[in-house]
């Protein structure tokens, strides 16, 4: 695998393959790699799925999640990883100026735009644990959980909340190395469908803990809702 070459020139304590569903000749390909963990699933898990077992599975203080379709050079790959070693927790991929605004967006886009202002994070724009690539410190990992990695937005919104530094890292542009599957294509696709619904997910995780720690009001939310309004209107 053409990823695989790059990922070697970091010197990484390990490199683990996770080959979800893959009916090509992957497993073959990655065998060819000697440093390569390979967890092979024959049937489709999702492949949020397979970053959470990815991270079940590591060892190291630095974890990178890649995407097999997309071959990213080294030096684009390491910011990340030179993110968190210099303290950040959470180094997202800053697709912000790659991408249209507010009122021309898609559904996905909105979704990440409307999680991260809700939870006061507006500076990150549609960065977001769902786009790859990304990495995380050990810290994070163990403070998020790694099933919670099942749900990217879900595993994004706590790491904002468990006040982990969550920063945006360097600029890769997976919307031009993003294969077109009919999944992912044309409006409300499945795949738009279920980013969506964990999108939900997040969003219900963060108003429960406000309203658990009594942060959450009636009038608090008619504040957000002026506040989000006026922030969409600026866009």
């Amino acid at each position: 695998m053409k990823l695989l070459d790059q990922v070697t020139r970091l010197k990484p304590l390990e490199i683990i393959v996770v080959l979800n569903g893959c009916s090509d000749r992957s497993f073959q390909r990655t065998r060819l790699c000697p440093q390569a963990t390979i967890v092979h699933i024959p049937e489709s898990a999702g492949h949020d799925v397979g970053r959470s077992l990815g991270a079940k599975l590591s060892r190291g203080d630095i974890l990178l999640f890649l995407d097999g379709d997309m071959v990213i050079p080294a030096r684009q790959m390491s910011l990340f990883a030179e993110a968190v070693d210099g303290g950040v927790d959470v180094a997202l991929n800053d697709l912000d100026h790659l991408l249209p605004p507010f009122a021309l967006s898609d559904a996905v886009t909105r979704c990440k735009m409307y999680l991260n202002a809700v939870l006061g994070r507006s500076d990150l724009g549609v960065s977001s644990m769902t786009a790859v690539p990304h990495a995380l410190s050990r810290k994070a990992l163990e403070r998020i959980g790694y099933r919670e990695l099942m749900v990217p937005p879900k595993a994004h919104a706590l790491s904002i909340m468990r006040q982990l530094r969550v920063e945006k890292a360097g600029t890769v542009n997976v919307i031009k190395h993003n294969r077109l599957r009919q999944s992912n294509t044309g409006a409300g696709n499945a795949m738009e469908q279920l980013i969506a619904g964990d999108h939900a997910e997040a969003l219900a995780q963060v108003l429960g803990e406000q309203q658990a720690s009594g942060r959450l009001s009636e009038g608090h939310l008619q504040e957000q809702r002026r506040q989000m309004a006026a922030w969409r209107n600026a866009l």
